[in-house]
Order: structure tokens, then C-alpha cells, then sequence
């Protein structure tokens, strides 16, 4: 991949340069490496680490049974929510 904006496979399509990418980078709670690079479904960039973002429930006007917290797991490059899933041993 010479040109870090295309992807061999994506054709025409282009990421735009966004200003605002370095300011939000900068708030990022945690930053998951991957074990193997994967191409992301949305920029088709090849990335090697995820971003996570908490994700909180602000409000609602009824008795939610939904969990009030949670993770995003979103690319690096183009700031898409990938799908994946966080877990842990308790």
C-alpha cells in the first residue's frame, strides 16, 4: 500500500484528510493491539490496533433494562465502529 489514503482493493474511493482526527485521537481511553494485521470493512486499510471508546447511557424517558455502560470498538484510520467484542476473566 504506497498511498496510506487507497487501498489496493477499494478502487476509487478516498479516506478524506480529516483536521479533526489528531484532537480525537489524542481523548482515547485505551488503544488494543491486534495478534494479525486485519483490513477494516469500512476504509479497507490494513490496521494493526483498535481504538475503545467507553459508551455510556446519558438518558432515557422509561425503566431501561439495558446495560448503562459499555465499549466501542472503532478503527483508527476512518474512526468507523468495528465489530468485535471485549471480554474478560473475572
Amino acid at each position: 500500500m504506497d498511498d496510506p489514503k487507497k487501498s489496493p482493493d477499494a478502487g476509487d474511493i478516498e479516506v478524506p484528510p480529516d483536521p479533526s482526527v489528531a484532537e480525537w485521537q489524542t481523548a482515547l481511553p485505551a488503544i488494543y493491539g491486534l495478534e494479525q494485521p486485519v483490513v477494516c470493512c469500512n476504509c479497507r486499510q490494513e490496521i494493526d490496533k483498535l481504538y475503545v471508546v467507553r459508551l455510556y447511557r446519558a438518558k432515557v424517558n422509561f425503566v431501561s433494562s439495558l446495560p448503562r455502560s459499555g465499549r466501542l470498538l472503532v478503527c483508527p484510520k476512518c474512526r468507523t465502529i468495528v465489530p468485535g467484542e471485549l471480554g474478560g476473566v473475572l
